[in-house]
């Protein structure tokens, strides 16, 4: 009787401390006043979700891949290079090329906007971006702390620009035949060591010679600088804009 238990203690004990694994407390780096004019609503967010968060989740219910889901409409948060997909109190992002799952994001409708994001299928802690408005938003890695993707960014569109040889007007018009859109926008896939992995046109011009071009201004841009030791990712998605209009 006393081994039983005794045992029975272990593992009362066992699923305890399974349980207190389950949550981490993490102390994350707080933004400045010279950061953002709402640092104290960015703080106040993050100490709540960064006191108890799991730093795993379990993924193997959500599906590998889009099947003419309904998507989620856009509140000017979303990434254009993924497909938005609403489960439960999570949204699913689907890569717009693979359609394949890339991560699963646990909202939290009380706070301010913001997503926890995990890698699927692994479902560790990826990220937790949190939004402002849908042009200022801020990214915490896994440890809490903040990454300034701005600067990095800024020199892919810099190398960009520079390695753009614009068609002369009369050539474009040409082309065009009288077509007033002629943006071309693509989603650049840069790994940690500069290199682009792939492309992505997310908006075509229609005009296969345009489109072309601005593919080939990234290649001869490439490759770009090695990230900062701070990164996090292997690899992030830039999105650039080829205006051609006349």
């Amino acid at each position: 009787m006393k081994k039983a238990v005794t045992l029975f203690i272990i593992m009362l004990l066992m699923s305890s401390a399974t349980f207190a694994v389950g949550y981490e407390k993490i102390t994350p780096e707080y933004l400045k006043s010279s950061q953002s004019t709402s640092y104290e609503l960015v703080n106040e967010t993050l100490a709540i979700i960064f006191n108890k968060i799991k730093p795993q989740i379990r993924t193997n219910k959500y599906p590998k891949y889009f099947v003419d889901y309904k998507l989620i409409a856009d509140d000017g948060t979303q990434s254009k290079n993924y497909k938005y997909v609403k489960s439960g109190n999570a949204e699913l992002l689907y890569t717009v090329d693979t359609n394949e799952l890339k991560y699963v994001a646990l909202v939290c409708p009380e706070l301010q906007k913001c997503r926890i994001l995990y890698d699927y299928p692994e479902g560790k802690l990826h990220a937790v971006q949190v939004y402002v408005s849908k042009d200022e938003y801020f990214t915490f890695g896994p440890d809490g702390k903040y990454v300034d993707y701005t600067p990095y960014v800024k020199s892919v569109h810099e190398k960009v620009q520079k390695n753009w040889k614009v068609p002369k007007r009369k050539q474009i018009e040409a082309l065009a035949k009288g077509q007033k859109d002629l943006l071309v926008q693509l989603a650049v896939t840069v790994g940690r060591d500069g290199n682009v992995k792939k492309m992505l046109v997310l908006k075509s011009s229609k005009i296969r010679d345009l489109d072309n071009n601005a593919i080939s201004s990234v290649k001869l841009a490439a490759p770009f600088d090695a990230f900062p030791e701070n990164f996090f990712n292997d690899e992030i998605v830039i999105t650039l804009n080829f205006n051609f209009s006349l």
